[in-house]
């Protein structure tokens, strides 16, 4: 594997975990006034599933490959 194509992962699973905590503070911030909390609601409830289990599973993938990769010296 490539230095850049590992790059372009690790973005990737930024990108993902930043979508997200917007998400999941969006669905707190979006009640404010009230003590109510609208991570169980299905608007956020299925986007935060799904873009939370891809940063699982990017966060993982990227640990396997931090042990398996020896990416070459570009000195």
């Amino acid at each position: 594997m490539k230095k850049s194509q590992l790059d372009l992962f690790v973005y990737l699973a930024q990108g993902l975990g930043a979508v997200s905590f917007a998400i999941f503070i969006a669905s707190y911030a979006l009640a404010l006034p009230s003590n109510r909390v609208l991570h169980g609601e299905p608007i956020f409830r299925i986007p935060l599933s799904i873009f939370g289990g891809l940063f699982i599973a990017a966060s993982v993938i990227l640990l396997i490959l931090s042990f398996k990769v020896k990416l070459a010296d570009t000195r």
